[in-house]
């Protein structure tokens, strides 16, 4: 039995938002470990280079004229700079450089992804970025709450 294509990336994309929750519940948990932030942002950055690399292969692949430079080039930046991020700045500037990063992923998903048969994708990435986004929004939220207790 096949599954739809559609219905997978579904499936897949809600049990990739698993570890963002998972870790935000943890670090609650594990009264505020710095630790924790830090495998939960490891994991964002792969999450977002995975992104990113989808949409290099739509660039690639497809007959968009407008802009295609420079979202090729936002592709490769994207998760370069994500990785860049991790060693040189703080918790909370990370996370809230990944708020940035994962919405400014899915306005060139809404740029590449445009075609009337792609609506179902951009509907599951607006609900997928929204939920990664809300995680990252109470992580940061924590971590700076955590400083004044």
């Amino acid at each position: 039995m096949q599954i739809e294509k559609k219905k997978l990336a579904t499936i897949l994309g809600y049990l990739g938002l698993i570890p963002f929750f998972t870790f935000t519940i943890i670090f609650f948990i594990s009264n505020f470990n710095n630790y924790v932030v830090d495998v939960y942002l490891f994991y964002a950055n792969i999450i977002l280079a995975f992104l990113c690399g989808s949409q290099w292969s739509k660039i690639l692949n497809s007959n968009i004229s407008n802009n295609r430079n420079l979202l090729l080039t936002l592709s490769v930046i994207v998760p370069i700079f994500s990785f860049i991020l991790d060693f040189f700045s703080n918790q909370d500037i990370k996370i809230a450089i990944y708020i940035i990063l994962f919405f400014s992923t899915n306005f060139i998903d809404g740029k590449i992804f445009s075609e009337p048969g792609n609506v179902w994708y951009l509907n599951l990435r607006k609900r997928l970025t929204f939920l990664v986004i809300l995680t990252l929004v109470i992580n940061l939220f924590a971590v700076n709450a955590y400083r004044f207790l």
